[in-house]
């Protein structure tokens, strides 16, 4: 029996595609100001939770940890970010926006509203909220195939299984 399959209709290309379109585009008009954009992404997290802590930041952006490590230098280099130890835990890091990186993630949050404005042109204010509640709970069913392909572990540092 042939399995019936069309591309355009498969959802996770559909979401790769949107995403990807977007996301060229965005990282293209922040570039100039000397942002990537999994940079943008720890800095709007900041911005939006205040001090956070290296595996939360690296939770809530997708961003694993080696890579966000080296995201962390680069910010701060650029004096966005300060990072310090945190609490009674010295080897903790606590990062957290500096008043120029503060400055800039509000020049960039403008780019970023203009961004989400297209992209949700068309959606009455019902549909947006259906979208992402739907968005939501997809990201989080993935986390099923992550369990079954790699385990409980962070699926960025472990091998498939081979069973």
């Amino acid at each position: 029996m042939k399995h019936k399959f069309a591309l355009a209709e498969f959802i996770p290309y559909l979401l790769n595609r949107a995403g990807v379109r977007i996301g060229l585009a965005f990282a293209r008009d922040i570039a100039p100001l000397g942002v990537s954009l999994p940079m943008w992404r720890v800095m709007a997290v900041l911005w939006e939770s205040g001090d956070q802590r290296l595996g939360d930041i690296a939770e809530r952006t997708s961003i694993d940890i080696s890579t966000l490590s080296r995201l962390l230098l680069t910010l701060q280099r650029k004096q966005f970010i300060v990072r310090r130890r945190s609490g009674s835990d010295g080897r903790a890091l606590s990062v957290s926006l500096t008043q120029k990186g503060h400055a800039m993630t509000e020049q960039i949050i403008l780019i970023a509203s203009h961004y989400e404005e297209v992209a949700i042109r068309g959606l009455n204010a019902s549909d947006l909220r259906l979208l992402k509640r739907m968005l939501v709970t997809l990201f989080s069913n993935i986390k099923t195939i992550e369990e079954e392909v790699f385990g409980r572990e962070n699926p960025r540092r472990k091998k498939p299984r081979r069973d």
